[in-house]
């Protein structure tokens, strides 16, 4: 990753913070979607097809003042192992078969020391790149801002202890984020053994005619995922651009700070005997504190499946869940699971639709707000065809035989290893059942109900204008006269519309209410919602404290 005091991100495409300006407050609202093969059968159909999904949601990205400047555009797919099988053989080296070996695009800047700097890291992670790959792109193309950055792509041909692939993909994802903290202009887009990464900042329609891989009829592959990025307030660069190593996203994290401080806090306390002492210690920060918000929801979802803690399915679950503390329906042990999932990791929530693959599951997952639309059908000849709107890829209505919309909390997935569409609820009650989660929480919880009972009510009369507990507490006549008493009498909230010109909080010489020094912040492009009492089915204003 390349850094100076000019900017950040890929070529210093960022610029630094300066004055009101915090890339901290960086946001996306984009257009996703995947074409997938149920029953894993790999085509170039489903890859053309992907082109016209991509291409029908331009509308949902973005471009700047010269219109061949895209805000950023990709593809995920299965790793393409006729096409380079036959690119790395020019290149004199025989490929192994599917699955024990890696590759991926990376973003290099001109020169060897990249390359060099990465083999070493490899070697001391006995890995062994054997070939680099220089990946063919139409630069033509491109606008002024783009060419500007423009990186050189190069695919390494990585090679390890393939008999063991956990093991395997867990020393990819050591060699991934060393590399990137490490080696200054280089980016991984991806770096595994099942699945590839073509993206840049492009617009959806460069994207087939940047990459000459994405039109080579040898380009096989069971499902494609694409992604058309609007950089809402902020600046379009190579590396932003989607899908990452494992996802898709359209919306915003906007417990992203919460989300980003809890997971370095925890780095303190991971330890996994999946990994070689130090090792895991050589990959934080997990979270690119530089990085977007769906970067970090990436970085976050790979590290929970590639240590072998959960699956792709249950890991979405964990990060992206239901509501479920108000929901009387939900049966008790996928409450339970949830209500430990809570413990252990805070909820990424947005309102953010989430579309993931690792090969062999790809899905959708919707978030408990629901204010991302996902629509998606079935047809005839096994295929589902899943997007932030209806009518990206033309189809006969005679050949589909399901479609529907993705409801909030939901997941949609498919098995491609099985053959099936997974159910949702079946999936999540098979996950809350393979442990004892309601036994777990009733021996360590401990809620505030248990500790204290509630105390008696107080009758002193003492009259209002002389009771000493409201200064004591802060409370002042226009508390009790403007705020209160509406609401003792009518049941509701004072409303006025003449505004709010009190001093702030922490400018007031007068001791002021705790909560009077907070202020809400509010997400770029959607609300989401911030009452507990009218909007108790998706929010909840408990919290758990202590050692996780």
């Amino acid at each position: 990753m390349s850094f100076s005091k000019k900017g950040y991100d890929w070529a210093d495409a960022m610029p630094a913070k300066q004055g009101l300006y915090d890339p901290s407050n960086e946001r996306d609202a984009c257009g996703v979607g995947f074409i997938i093969n149920i029953k894993g059968q790999a085509s170039h159909k489903i890859l053309r097809d992907s082109e016209n999904l991509l291409c029908n949601m331009s509308h949902r990205g973005a471009t700047g003042a010269d219109t061949r400047d895209g805000d950023g555009a990709g593809v995920m797919t299965a790793m393409p192992h006729q096409l380079l099988s036959r690119e790395f053989h020019s290149l004199g080296c025989k490929l192994p078969p599917l699955g024990q070996y890696s590759t991926g695009n990376l973003f290099v800047q001109p020169g060897d020391q990249c390359m060099n700097q990465f083999d070493s890291i490899a070697e001391q992670l006995g890995l062994h790149v054997v070939a680099w790959r220089k990946v063919p792109v139409n630069s033509e193309i491109l606008g002024p801002a783009s060419h500007s950055k423009e990186p050189a792509v190069m695919q390494p041909l990585v090679v390890g202890d393939w008999q063991e692939e956990r093991k395997f993909q867990r020393q990819l994802f050591i060699l991934k984020k060393r590399a990137h903290h490490e080696i200054q202009g280089l980016y991984v887009c991806s770096l595994d053994t099942r699945v590839i990464v073509y993206k840049g900042q492009l617009t959806p329609e460069q994207v087939p005619e940047y990459y000459v891989d994405l039109r080579d009829d040898a380009f096989e592959t069971h499902f494609a995922l694409v992604h058309s990025r609007f950089s809402t307030n902020t600046f379009p660069s190579w590396e932003r651009a989607q899908p990452f190593s494992w996802c898709a996203h359209n919306g915003e994290i906007n417990t992203l700070r919460g989300n980003k401080n809890w997971m370095r806090a925890r780095e303190g306390l991971l330890h996994s005997k999946a990994f070689n002492p130090g090792d895991l210690e050589k990959t934080f920060p997990i979270i690119d504190e530089l990085g977007s918000d769906s970067a970090a929801l990436d970085s976050v979802l790979e590290l929970l499946v590639v240590s072998g803690v959960m699956t792709m399915p249950e890991a979405v679950m964990v990060m992206v869940p239901e509501a479920w503390q108000n929901n009387p329906l939900m049966p008790a042990a996928k409450r339970a699971f949830y209500e430990w999932a809570s413990c252990v990791m805070e909820p990424w929530d947005g309102p953010a639709l989430l579309t993931f693959s690792d090969g062999r599951y790809c899905g959708a997952s919707l978030d408990r707000n629901g204010l991302r639309p996902c629509r998606y059908y079935v047809t005839s000849d096994d295929r589902m065809i899943c997007a932030s709107e209806v009518g990206t890829v033309d189809i006969e209505p005679e050949m589909v035989t399901r479609k529907g919309r993705l409801m909030p909390g939901r997941m949609l997935l498919v098995d491609t290893m099985e053959g099936v569409i997974v159910d949702d609820e079946k999936l999540k009650l098979q996950y809350a059942q393979r442990h004892p989660f309601q036994q777990w929480l009733d021996k360590y919880q401990i809620k505030l109900s248990h500790l204290a009972a509630k105390p008696p009510a107080i009758d002193d009369y003492v009259p209002v204008s002389q009771d000493r507990r409201m200064r004591a507490f802060g409370y002042s006549a226009e508390h009790l006269s403007l705020i209160l008493s509406p609401m003792v009498q009518y049941g509701k909230e004072p409303l006025g519309s003449m505004g709010n010109d009190t001093v702030l909080a922490c400018l007031d010489p007068e001791p002021r209410l705790p909560y009077e020094y907070f202020r809400e912040l509010f997400a770029q492009v959607t609300n989401p919602p911030v009452d507990p009492i009218r909007e108790k089915i998706v929010m909840s204003l408990a919290c758990h404290i202590g050692p996780e």
